[in-house]
């Protein structure tokens, strides 16, 4: 493939580039201008240019940022409408930014575009793309999140993490979407491969996490501690109106990736920011797992039947926890909210599940969205077996520092604890064949 980039001197651009010379594609840079003789022999483009939208918003700052991506766009799409023989197509960056601050409100890529400054100029920098498809021309938006590698926004916060000086942005409650640079580039190359794949992608990584957790995995990463907030007035005081940008909560889903099949080379955050750190270093202390399968005599759909009922959770939780739901829908789906309360060790803790992942009968995803982890990611599996259905709970956890360590040999406990009580509740329910947990 003979691929057009602009933009491919910057953090993307280079790690793009490489990508595809080393599959064999023909890469052409181009400036900010092209013309359209540019263009001659070009299959598709990868429109990356752009202002970076860090530092204090100055008048000037906000024009550079919107002349760049806008009306850049504009010039582009005008320079392929001149072409004799255009390219096929045409993927540009975008950014989370276009959804605004929405708090945690689970946000695809059909959810509508926010109000701020940001918001306003990936919207008609989107629609400038898009033009492209009146050209004939098949046009993907990647909507991009913190790219984790070695530059862009992670360089800039590094430095004060290196001087033990890091901790999260504002109460650090924030959601933040995220994405490694080798999964951020293996997105473009879907993109350009992928003739069925249209409009907006999330380019973010199924792993939703907190400002407090970005920052605590940014600080174990470095070996440094990361219990300095940076507070939101001083921000404001520093940054102005980029401050909102920084405190914004995105609760970013990359539903089009996962629909079209996209695996992650990088899923959880603190492995990935170990590899964008140093691509050959050991993953640190901080992401616990467990897992445990058993067999039941039942079919699979009376099986996936029973977990697609949010009610029978309580179920299947040891009564000493005191369960019990505050929100709970009728059915599960993706984009389901469960609420509930319990009680560990006499404390009263408040949690609240996202389904972030739906695929009906054999496969879904919960995650926390409020409670007392750092992450907890829990996968439900369903497989057909010749004795019935094999059930497998794969958990993956990160407990918050700074007590994490010591509290990890209780809490793993508890959790052997809590799923050895609902092994034993189904199978008392389907007479079903137990299996030992595995532990990795």
């Amino acid at each position: 493939m003979n691929v057009a980039v602009t933009g491919a001197t910057g953090f993307i651009g280079r790690a793009l580039v490489a990508a595809l010379n080393d599959r064999g594609d023909r890469v052409v840079a181009l400036g900010r201008n092209p013309q359209a003789g540019d263009f001659a022999g070009i299959d598709a483009v990868v429109h990356l240019a752009g202002e970076p939208v860090s530092g204090r918003w100055t008048e000037q700052k906000k024009r550079a940022i919107r002349e760049s991506r806008v009306a850049g766009t504009h010039r582009l799409v005008e320079a392929l409408e001149a072409c004799d023989v255009r390219p096929a197509t045409l993927v540009s960056a975008s950014a989370v930014g276009f959804y605004g601050s929405r708090g945690d409100e689970p946000l695809d890529e059909t959810s509508s575009a926010g109000e701020d400054f940001l918001a306003g100029v990936c919207f008609d920098w989107e629609a400038a793309a898009r033009a492209a498809e009146a050209l004939g021309m098949r046009s993907v938006q990647l909507r991009t999140g913190i790219v984790l590698g070695k530059g862009g926004a992670l360089a800039a916060m590094e430095m004060p993490f290196r001087l033990g000086l890091g901790g999260p942005f504002g109460n650090g409650r924030q959601f933040v979407p995220w994405i490694h640079i080798d999964d951020v580039v293996a997105l473009y190359l879907l993109a350009l491969d992928r003739g069925d794949l249209r409009g907006a992608v999330n380019a973010v990584t199924p792993d939703y996490a907190t400002s407090a957790r970005f920052s605590q995995a940014l600080g174990t990463a470095l070996h440094r501690p990361a219990f300095t907030p940076a507070p939101s007035f001083a921000l404001r005081a520093v940054l102005g109106e980029f401050t909102s940008t920084i405190l914004a909560s995105q609760l970013v889903l990359p539903t089009r990736a996962l629909d079209a099949g996209f695996i992650w080379q990088h899923p959880v955050l603190e492995d990935a920011m170990v590899r964008a750190l140093d691509a050959h270093a050991r993953a640190p202390y901080g992401v616990q797992r467990f897992e445990t399968t058993q067999v039941v005599e039942a079919s699979l759909e009376e099986v996936f039947a029973f977990f697609s009922n949010p009610r029978n959770l309580e179920a299947l939780t040891p009564a000493s926890l005191n369960f019990g739901f505050r929100e709970c829908p009728a059915t599960l789906e993706r984009g389901s909210r469960i609420s509930y309360k319990l009680r560990l060790h006499g404390l009263p803790m408040s949690w609240e599940t996202l389904i972030a992942e739906w695929e009906p009968p054999l496969r879904f995803v919960d995650v926390q969205l409020h409670g007392p982890y750092a992450s907890w990611h829990h996968e439900h599996l369903f497989e057909r077996t010749d004795a019935g259905v094999a059930i497998t709970d794969r958990v993956r956890y990160v407990l918050s520092s700074p007590l994490g360590a010591l509290a990890q040999p209780i809490v793993e406990h508890d959790v052997e604890r809590i799923f050895a009580y609902r092994r034993q509740s189904i199978a008392d329910r389907w007479r079903g064949r137990q299996e030992v947990p595995l532990r990795l």
